[in-house]
């Protein structure tokens, strides 16, 4: 069985760490300039693309095309300094599909 890599799509700061993982990084200046990249990030026989909130909120057109394949997995992360939010709005979509209803989020006690 041949073994996928990962990539992270992203700002410079954001992905950087990545890299000693034996990640696959490609840095962009602005979250638009991922628009270009994407063809080659789709070439590259990644098995997961981690994308920046950022770059999601400018690619999730292209992002949307290869959904429903399952290589490459396409996962939003926070970008660096960002409290995130996209991922988790993601996940309360998709489990209220699946439910039929949205599951109420539980206050957590400090």
């Amino acid at each position: 069985m041949s073994e996928r890599r990962v990539a992270v799509v992203g700002d410079a700061t954001s992905v950087a760490g990545f890299r000693p993982l034996g990640f696959a990084v490609f840095p962009v200046e602005r979250p638009a300039d991922a628009r270009d990249l994407w063809p080659e990030v789709l070439r590259g026989g990644f098995g997961a693309v981690f994308v920046t909130e950022p770059v999601y909120a400018e690619t999730a057109d292209l992002i949307a095309v290869i959904a429903d394949v399952p290589v490459p997995a396409v996962t939003v992360i926070p970008a660096a300094g960002s409290a995130g939010g996209v991922g988790a709005a993601k996940l309360d979509r998709a489990i209220e599909r699946a439910l039929g209803t949205s599951v109420p989020q539980r206050e957590e006690e400090e």
